[in-house]
């Protein structure tokens, strides 16, 4: 008994593990790496991935995923861009209509697993080329581009949303810190969030006991496609444009992070600070790849194999979790 309460205590303590190890080796090998600079940088990049992780942590804590968020990403960010554009929305309405389009694709996501009764991995694949290729028919897979066609202010305004810092701390952090609060407040103290961890750990069990299974798998996808909305309008931010391939291969991001974080494939086990920490995992990654100079097609390698090295070991977990 005492093993397994250490065991449960040193699973605990993985994701900060290992990130602490990650900043650790990063910041004796590489000197580029230790700067200021550097650090609001890996912040930044981390913001997306924080908001995709939180998200993808409802899909997976029921027992499902979601291959689309990637390209929820990109055309969340596609419409803000042609809301403004063509549309003339001002900015809050534009960010608010990309970030509820999000939400709306997480919602298609569910309808199609709880209604038409589809596989989670096959709906939601179907809906990563649904949703890309919807993108691409905005401009016919052009670069959509706010520079020149929206107002200096309004640039501005787009322009510090997702790059500007506030008391030295990039504004996106704060939208992190505000979502992984509320969205740990929902999962960790509410009767839905307490549904979400018992349909993930046996969905039948949960439907004996009252629970609404489909209404809380509809609801888990949507705030999975919320967040990737959310994430998609950061990219804008940042970038005040949007190209065809925004946001590809996000998805896989997002359920690396998870994984790190402690949140089980199994289903029924996570938490939205663990996500968030695995979010940071990535982007310190990603970052000192970049500064090491590995080419992109080694980092997709060396990541591809991390995926499989995380996942294989929370499967390992679980299986003895079981037999216990």
């Amino acid at each position: 008994m005492n093993k397994l309460l250490n065991q449960k205590k040193l699973s605990g303590l993985g994701p900060i593990g290992i990130f602490a190890a990650s900043m650790i080796i990063l910041f004796i090998i590489t000197p580029s790496f230790r700067s200021m600079a550097n650090f609001t940088q890996i912040l930044l990049s981390a913001s997306v991935y924080m908001l995709l992780a939180m998200g993808m942590s409802f899909a997976i804590i029921i027992d499902g995923i979601d291959l689309s968020a990637g390209s929820i990403v990109g055309l969340t960010g596609g419409i803000a861009c042609m809301a403004m554009t063509y549309l003339n929305l001002p900015v809050p309405v534009a960010l608010i209509l990309g970030v509820l389009v999000g939400a709306v694709c997480g919602l298609i996501n569910g309808l199609l697993i709880t209604k038409l009764d589809l596989i989670p991995f096959i709906a939601t694949l179907g809906g990563q080329w649904v949703y890309r290729g919807a993108l691409k028919l905005l401009n016919n897979g052009a670069t959509i581009t706010l520079r020149g066609t929206i107002s200096d202010e309004a640039l501005a305004t787009l322009t510090y949303i997702g790059n500007g810092k506030f008391l030295g701390i990039p504004v996106p952090v704060y939208l992190v810190l505000v979502m992984a609060i509320a969205l740990n407040f929902v999962l960790r103290h509410t009767v839905f969030g307490r549904s979400v961890y018992a349909v993930g750990s046996n969905a039948e069990t949960a439907k004996m006991s009252g629970i609404n299974v489909q209404k809380v798998k509809l609801l888990a996808q949507s705030i999975t496609g919320l967040m990737a909305g959310m994430a998609g309008i950061v990219m804008l931010c940042r970038m005040v444009s949007i190209q065809a391939n925004t946001g590809e291969g996000y998805e896989f991001e997002g359920i690396f992070a998870s994984v790190v974080g402690g949140v089980s494939m199994a289903g029924g086990e996570g938490t939205i600070f663990g996500a968030v920490i695995g979010a940071l995992v990535v982007a310190v990654l990603r970052n000192g790849l970049n500064l090491n100079g590995i080419n992109s097609f080694w980092q997709q390698v060396i990541l591809g194999v991390l995926v499989l090295v995380v996942v294989y070991v929370d499967t390992r977990k679980t299986k003895k979790k079981r037999s216990v």
